[in-house]
């Protein structure tokens, strides 16, 4: 297991500003810090070997490691500010769609100190104030709206009732009721919490795990019937004398605000991430955006599962020195002198915000697809791709960490407890999938050729042949766009750069257009579509509506994100296929064997001299490599002019038979027949792509995530390195591409 887990507060710092660093002990009595640049992450014993450069910085030395815990769990956290004491007669009242019940008791609202409703560990609604506790003896049903409504009467004594009314298209369900009489006490609330309660800690705990809608309080004793009324009609709640506080999820639904509609104004935020621009209980597929109705989306779906910021105490904060070169590096972690369990936190050391740096070639760091695989158990999502592809995987020790710690947070591989998707991805806790030098869980150093280690094959072929880079993250690339890449020649992506935002997609589209080079060296690539939340620093947000290759689908009429309002899904679906900018698009995915390149008559064509120059390749390029024994594996993709592969593009290779694993992906599949997989399928297929744009620039695309693994092979001397390098040279050479008008539609 690991000694000690750490996270820093940013994934891309720049010479000069401050990295803040929060460390955790799982056993670890002390460590000590270094930093190193990271050049090759992978350990295969076949590929070039590890390699890291320390950086001379006083870091501190010895610290005591101090346990910390992760709190998973969402809800709203509403100051009561003086609004909610001495409510003798009073209605508590939501709608709520419980998605989970498994034997522990959770909340639905509580006013700790004066009242709750809540969920028992049998199924049960119960409710409690003035040291009474009611129980409807009925369990509810799960994926199924109920109406609750907890009252207190003052009139002839005490009286509190309970009802829940289970809200079915079909007919006659009576509601369920619990009455009893009470001797009033003094109470007195400073807090609402929806979906959690205080624990005996302080801390939210109680979570509950379903969607709720439309919470209100009132200081009067109102009828079951009359709640119901209410609450299906917001203007008229929002008019009632009584009324204390009712909360509109609908609302500012892009932020971490929840609104309270009340003239009292006693507006909440969210903790830990809940998802919004939820389908609620009046939405019966009167229309799928949210934008355009937001009351039918004023629901919010918890988790008790849910994380966005682990919340640790800065343990310390170092400041990167000015004169540092930009590259990914790393802070390590050495716990109690025992260099092979020490932990990697990975950043990457942009350039300066205020100069450039004289680098002509920027390597695209990805984050956001770190962010998408962030703790991805083994098996996990739905269902388990590699091993539903018969795929032997070994468990190193951070997969066992991850099991043994779900509190860590999930990937949006991954389905939460209740069986929904996991929607939102946060760099703010530990990623333990984000680590240099994997250490096999059976005992040495295994290799890791998926993500990141597979990206530092790019980094380390760019220190082989000598290369000056600068490193941007995807969240520098949302942030600044083409004013960023506007500083380069060539841009280089990684192995698997999945997941992009409507900015990084446009300002790549625009940097293309504008003369500038694009370097595609993987596959699978700008595929999914991703938000951020300004509101919310660090956190993404992936809905995966209709097609694609998923785990998981956001349910009916929940294809719009929150963070954004734009439609979910595939980039091909939102008017951006990846073939337009890169030529090639996913074709299809497979976890064993990865095949060679066939050359095709293309690759004889002038326009494609300079990627080839100096080199006798034969028939096939690309038959080695660290990743399935060849260039063209793991996920590929292929030219398609109907998705937008321009037509004077160049398809200089194409791998022609893979093994049966090997399957169309979802959005090619119209019509299910056998024939559609590796060995049966042309158009399973890596495509090695090439062409120019109309503003003097041009695109090289491999197609293929294990492209990079076989540029490593033997220690970069091989064509596929040396195709990458001349393809490089050329693209950094600032004479124009022009484009061949014979070729064009």
């Amino acid at each position: 297991m690991l000694p000690l887990v750490a996270y820093t507060d940013k994934l891309s710092v720049a010479p000069g500003e401050a990295l803040s660093v929060m460390v955790s002990s799982f056993g670890a009595r002390q460590y000590r810090a270094d930093l190193r640049r990271i050049i090759q992450g992978d350990t295969n014993p076949q590929g070039p070997g590890y390699k890291d450069q320390p950086v001379a910085l006083d870091l501190g030395g010895s610290r005591a490691a101090v346990a910390k815990g992760f709190y998973p769990g969402s809800c709203v956290i509403i100051p009561g500010q003086g609004m909610l004491g001495d409510l003798r007669a009073f209605t508590l009242a939501l709608a709520m769609r419980p998605s989970l019940i498994d034997g522990r008791e959770s909340s639905l609202i509580a006013l700790p100190g004066f009242a709750r409703i809540g969920i028992d560990a049998a199924g049960c609604v119960f409710a409690e104030a003035f040291g009474t506790r009611l129980v409807i003896s009925a369990a509810v049903a799960l994926e199924t709206w109920h109406i609750v409504s907890f009252s207190a009467s003052a009139e002839g004594g005490l009286t509190l009732a309970v009802t829940c009314e289970r809200d079915a298209a079909s007919a006659d369900i009576a509601p369920s009721l619990a009455t009893a009489t009470v001797q009033p006490s003094p109470c007195r609330a400073d807090e609402v919490l929806i979906a959690a309660t205080r624990g005996g800690d302080g801390r939210p705990a109680g979570f509950f795990d379903g969607k709720i809608d439309r919470p209100a309080l009132f200081a009067t004793d109102l009828s079951h019937e009359a709640v119901r009324r209410l609450l299906a009609d917001f203007e008229r709640l929002s008019r009632q004398r009584s009324l204390r506080a009712a909360w509109d999820f609908s609302q500012r639904m892009t932020t971490q605000v929840i609104c309270d509609i009340s003239p009292f104004h006693l507006d909440g935020r969210i903790h830990n991430a809940p998802a919004r621009a939820m389908t609620g209980w009046q939405w019966k597929g009167q229309e799928l955006d949210w934008k355009k109705r937001p009351d039918l989306y004023s629901a919010i779906h918890f988790h008790s599962t849910d994380v966005y910021d682990t919340g640790w105490e800065v343990d310390f904060t170092l400041t990167l020195p000015e004169d540092l070169p930009s590259g990914v590096y790393a802070l390590r972690l050495v716990p109690d002198g025992v260099e092979e369990d020490a932990y990697y936190c990975v950043f990457a050391l942009r350039p300066p915000r205020d100069r450039v740096t004289g680098n002509t070639v920027a390597f695209l760091f990805p984050t956001c697809s770190y962010l998408a695989y962030a703790n991805h158990r083994l098996g996990m999502d739905v269902p388990g791709t590699e091993i539903g592809m018969g795929r032997v995987v070994e468990m190193d020790r951070h997969h066992m960490f991850l099991q043994t710690h779900p509190g860590i947070g999930l990937s949006v591989y991954e389905v939460h407890d209740d069986g929904s998707g996991v929607f939102h991805s946060s760099r703010l806790r530990p990623i333990l999938d984000l680590q240099p030098k994997v250490k096999s869980f059976l005992g040495g150093f295994g290799s890791n050729i998926w993500q990141f280690n597979a990206d530092t094959h790019v980094l380390g072929w760019l220190d082989a042949i000598g290369q000056g880079y600068d490193v941007i993250t995807d969240e520098d690339l949302h942030a600044e766009g083409l004013r960023l890449l506007s500083r380069y020649n060539v841009v280089i992506t990684g192995t698997h750069p999945e997941y992009h935002t409507r900015p990084m997609i446009e300002a790549l589209q625009g940097f293309t257009d504008r003369g500038g080079r694009l370097m595609y060296l993987g596959g699978n690539g700008f595929y999914w579509v991703v938000s951020f939340n300004e509101d919310m620093p660090g956190i993404m947000e992936c809905r995966r509506s209709e097609a694609g290759i998923r785990p998981w689908e956001p349910g009916h009429g929940q294809f719009h994100h929150a963070f954004t309002g734009e439609y979910g899904g595939l980039w091909r679906r939102n008017g951006r296929p990846p073939n337009h900018l890169c030529g090639v698009g996913m074709t299809s995915q497979g976890f064993d064997i990865s095949e060679p390149y066939m050359l095709t008559p293309d690759a004889a064509e002038p326009r494609a001299a300079f990627i080839f120059e100096g080199l006798d390749c034969g028939a096939k390029i690309g038959d080695f490599g660290l990743a399935g024994g060849g260039a063209a594996g793991l996920e590929v993709d292929r030219a398609d002019p109907a998705q937008g592969t321009p037509a004077h593009a160049l398809v200089l290779a194409s791998s022609v038979r893979h093994t049966d694993i090997y399957l169309m992906t979802p959005e090619d599949l119209l019509d299910p027949t056998p024939e559609w997989s590796g060995t049966q399928a042309e158009i399973i297929r890596a495509d090695l792509t090439f062409f120019e744009t109309e503003g003097g620039g041009a695109v090289f695309s491999t197609g293929s995530i294990a492209w990079a693994g076989s540029m490593a092979w033997n220690g970069y001397q091989n064509e596929i390195a040396a195709i990458t390098t001349n393809v490089l040279r050329r693209f950094d050479d600032p004479r124009r591409f022009e484009m061949p008008r014979d070729r064009q539609s």
